[in-house]
């Protein structure tokens, strides 16, 4: 068979599929769609800074403050993302000899998350030791900024010297 008839016997064919059946009234296509989860990345924008603190003074630093500790979430847009975090009981004081801590706590209102604004004004309060679920920003700004504060509570003999501590924050969709 020559190209040119084959052609025609292909049109011809593929014409005669486009024919409906007498009496079809209904026809179906399959619908496919594939979920991506793209990665997610956490930067963190300050620390949780309480300052200089007096010896038996409780120090509270609010999570709206300039001292509270901040990220930046970027991921999904409009995801739903778990937050939780790992809270320390204790700092440690990095000068002073083996022993020396200084409890901290965090209270119900201690963090705030907010969907693509990095402003905590207008934030959504959470208690850091429960954990919530937060929102990614939309496709323009798929950000989500969280802040924590807490309390640190030295004793009247505490040791002079700079306490530290870890404040470990995760997130999954």
């Amino acid at each position: 068979m020559t190209p040119r008839r084959l052609g025609i016997v292909l049109g011809v064919l593929a014409a005669a599929g486009t024919h409906p059946a007498a009496g079809q009234n209904a026809a179906t296509i399959s619908a496919d769609a594939v979920v991506v989860t793209v990665g997610m990345t956490i930067a963190t924008l300050s620390q949780l800074n309480f300052g200089s603190v007096p010896k038996g003074v409780a120090t509270a630093v609010a999570p709206n403050q300039a001292a509270a500790g901040e990220w930046q979430v970027t991921g999904n847009a409009n995801a739903f993302v778990n937050i939780s975090f790992t809270l320390p009981t204790q700092l440690t004081n990095i000068q002073a000899q083996p022993g020396s801590t200084m409890p901290i706590a965090f209270s119900a209102t201690s963090a705030l998350w907010r969907r693509a604004t990095n402003s905590p004004a207008g934030a959504t309060t959470f208690n850091p030791s429960v954990g919530t679920v937060g929102r990614l920003g939309p496709p323009a700004n798929p950000n989500m900024y969280i802040w924590i504060g807490g309390t640190v509570t030295p004793a009247a003999a505490a040791k002079p010297g700079i306490y530290q501590g870890t404040i470990i924050v995760s997130l999954s969709y």
